[in-house]
């Protein structure tokens, strides 16, 4: 009897700490994801940044040329929009 007690408790050790290894493991990875991601967005975050300064530049640079692209870009917005029935846009 206390042969088979001492097997249980060592298989309960043995299985406690393969379940404790694969949550680290787990939470390693988790915490590896979570930072690749974290740099991902902030890159995005610096390109949006990057694209905004760019369009502000060449506004400044050539405004006549970007409100005649504005007008064009709005133009167009309207007549897709104008053809489209009102319930396809709810």
């Amino acid at each position: 009897m206390a042969e088979t007690k001492r097997s249980t408790e060592t298989n309960v050790d043995r299985l406690s700490q393969s379940a404790h290894e694969a949550v680290d493991k787990a939470a390693s990875v988790a915490s590896s994801y979570a930072e690749q991601f974290s740099t991902k967005g902030e890159q995005l975050m610096q390109m949006q940044e990057d694209w905004m300064t760019s369009a502000r530049d060449y506004v400044r640079e050539n405004p006549l040329q970007a409100l005649g692209i504005a007008l064009a870009a709005g133009y167009l917005i309207h007549m897709i929009t104008r053809r489209l029935p009102m319930s396809s846009l709810l």
